[in-house]
């Protein structure tokens, strides 16, 4: 095991708080419409420490469909990958669709037992998807890492990283993805990351 300095420790921990942040905001749909700025600033803090130099590729690519047309493009190809029934297969967005090929199966009560250990709960009011989301498992990930509470976020990370590799698998299997073709690649690229941080 590495022996990291305090400041490494924190340096570490601030990337994955962001990086999750990151996700959490382009695979929940209602956050889409209010991150640009954010967006703006957190692609630019990415792209000077790159997890893999191929990946300056996909980061270039998203400023590039940010700067030129805001949101939008992230809106409509949020809703041809995740909601939109008919055009090429949809991408799950639930664990239970990879794990038990359905939605609001086991995957769910055992997310919301998860849940239940930690002090946050959804908030139905601005948030009208269930726990096994995975936009909503993203801010999860992001609120437990940012409070310490690493032996719960290992917990829901073990559970849900097959399911979040296998929509990396689905949405690249899509002809029309392009802007979460490189969220994929980006994604994939960081749950290596989280992998080897766990083990």
């Amino acid at each position: 095991m590495l022996h990291l300095t305090k400041e490494e420790q924190q340096n570490i921990q601030n990337a994955r708080i962001l990086y999750y942040d990151f996700f959490n905001g382009f695979f929940v749909y209602e956050l889409i419409e209010g991150r640009l700025e954010t967006s703006q600033k957190q692609i630019l803090i990415l792209k000077q420490s790159l997890l893999e130099e191929s990946l300056d590729e996909s980061l270039g690519y998203l400023q590039q469909e940010i700067n030129n047309k805001g949101m939008q493009g992230f809106k409509q190809e949020h809703t041809q990958m995740f909601a939109l029934p008919f055009g090429e297969k949809q991408v799950g967005i639930h664990l239970s669709h990879y794990y038990e090929n359905c939605i609001g199966g086991e995957s769910l009560l055992k997310v919301r037992s998860l849940v239940k250990q930690s002090d946050i709960r959804l908030n139905r009011d601005n948030f009208k998807d269930t726990e096994e989301h995975i936009g909503f498992l993203f801010g999860f990930m992001r609120y437990l890492v940012k409070k310490d509470q690493e032996d719960l976020a290992k917990k829901v990370f073990t559970f849900s990283k097959d399911a979040f590799l296998t929509m990396c698998q689905e949405i690249k299997a899509r002809k029309d993805a392009t802007i979460y073709l490189h969220l994929a690649l980006l994604l994939e690229s960081f749950l290596k990351f989280e992998e080897g941080f766990y083990t």
